[in-house]
């Protein structure tokens, strides 16, 4: 029997579709798997076999689901590896929490798009402080040393951005549902 083969039209639609969804995928193994070197080498390994098995792929299936279900394969396979640790969750409990994962993941989309829309009503000086503190995860001094302002006006104005966008993403929200 031959090996599938894959064309560029399969390694359009598995970037449009791996792309739409690779922040619920990394999220869903953030979830997981908690040393931040694990996730990452757990994600890269993920998406190798994406690409690998996406011959596998039912075309008129849900990609997330798919994909989650390979995710799921590629954290049991972190876990049979890793014999030092403790701490390894059940099959049963693993698949409890991918069906969360895909039920909350509508809501996260929606909320996502939310604070995007949100985010674009800042002051530009408001977006760079988000991109440099939670992006570039600069510290609250180095960010207060470079604008000449205290720590403490920092985190404030952190408060102030967080509170504002929470009640923007919940009314936007509650609009769409009204």
């Amino acid at each position: 029997m031959s090996e599938p083969t894959t064309t560029s039209d399969d390694y359009e639609t598995f970037l449009r579709l791996f792309t739409r969804d690779q922040f619920r995928i990394l999220s869903y193994i953030r979830s997981i798997v908690v040393q931040p070197h694990a996730v990452d080498d757990v994600y890269q390994e993920t998406c190798l076999e994406l690409w690998r098995s996406f011959s596998t792929f039912q075309r008129d299936g849900e990609f997330v689901a798919w994909a989650l279900g390979v995710t799921r394969n590629q954290i049991l396979k972190h876990w049979r590896t890793r014999d030092r640790d403790r701490l390894v969750f059940s099959d049963a409990l693993l698949h409890e929490i991918t069906a969360t994962a895909l039920e909350m993941g509508g809501e996260m989309s929606d909320r996502q798009e939310a604070m995007n829309e949100c985010v674009k009503k800042l002051a530009i000086r408001q977006r760079e402080l988000i991109h440099l503190f939670y992006g570039k995860k600069q510290s609250a001094a180095i960010i207060a040393e470079h604008w000449n302002r205290s720590v403490h006006a920092i985190y404030k104005a952190l408060k102030v951005m967080r509170r504002t966008l929470f009640e923007c993403v919940e009314s936007k929200l509650g609009n769409k549902t009204a």
